[in-house]
């Protein structure tokens, strides 16, 4: 992106040029760069697959990117901001596992493409290493989705389904490529209020839970456009908000089309 087409940047209908300062205009539009650059480094020429990061999700978001190669709307200046505090966390401790695996001799990936054809999936793990046979991944999140998880006082321990089926999805991915049989999965949360760290244990179980996705969505997908139908389009009731889905006007609201139809 040329310093005159960033200019002219807009982010989901909000000029730049808005009250929240010259400083923070050039920000956004420099991430919204970013976000450009690596897409078409990663994805230039190749539209035809389904997200490995999108692993869990509605069916129908699927078919926009993969069959109809629609465009998805790019999320606002606030969550672009947030997006990328994550990617700067991940750098660093990227740059740390670097450091430790260098000493012992493990097995890391870092923007590591993987492809599966006969899913139909195509992704990259920004990070993930190998450490006893137990492949380790990390996601940040805010203090609102940490609180879903470990609740108010931290005495619960439940992942992100999405994060939970991207790391059975690596799983799969490593395991048919390399002839491997992992013994575990562990994901690490990163909360980017106060940077507090928890790992958690992720069952095996989601290997065969991501293998199986897949497999519908490509079966589904070869069909036509997903039915709306929760469960499946979307899998979750909160996917069909513009806030979440680049595809939410494209899809027509999804179930909450639905829901008005049936409201009278």
């Amino acid at each position: 992106m040329t310093s005159k087409e960033v200019k002219s940047s807009k982010i989901k209908g909000k000029d730049l040029a808005h009250k929240g300062g010259k400083l923070r205009d050039i920000y956004d539009s420099y991430i919204l760069h970013l976000n450009e650059r690596k897409m078409d480094r990663r994805y230039r020429g190749d539209a035809r697959h389904f997200h490995s990061s999108q692993a869990g999700l509605c069916a129908r978001k699927h078919y926009f990117h993969a069959v109809e190669h629609e465009e998805p709307v790019q999320p606002s200046g606030d969550s672009l901001r947030l997006f990328r505090l994550g990617d700067v966390v991940h750098t660093d401790i990227q740059d740390a596992i670097r450091w430790w695996a260098t000493n012992e001799g493990e097995p890391i990936f870092i923007e590591k493409e993987i492809l599966m054809e006969k899913y139909g999936v195509k992704g990259f793990i920004d990070f993930a290493y190998i450490s006893e046979g137990t492949l380790y991944d990390i996601k940040t999140c805010n203090s609102w989705k940490w609180k879903m998880m470990f609740g108010r006082d931290g005495s619960e321990s439940n992942s992100s389904e999405n994060y939970a089926m991207q790391i059975g999805t690596y799983g799969l991915w490593y395991n048919e490529t390399h002839g491997a049989d992992l013994a575990g999965l562990k994901l690490t949360y990163y909360k980017k209020d106060d940077s507090t760290m928890r790992e958690i244990d992720i069952s095996l179980d989601y290997i065969d839970a991501a293998k199986e996705y897949w497999t519908q969505i490509k079966d589904f997908t070869g069909k036509g456009i997903p039915p709306v139908k929760l469960g499946l389009a979307p899998v979750y009731a909160w996917e069909c908000n513009p806030k979440y889905c680049g595809y939410y006007d494209i899809c027509g609201g999804g179930i909450n089309t639905i829901k008005k139809v049936e409201g009278g």
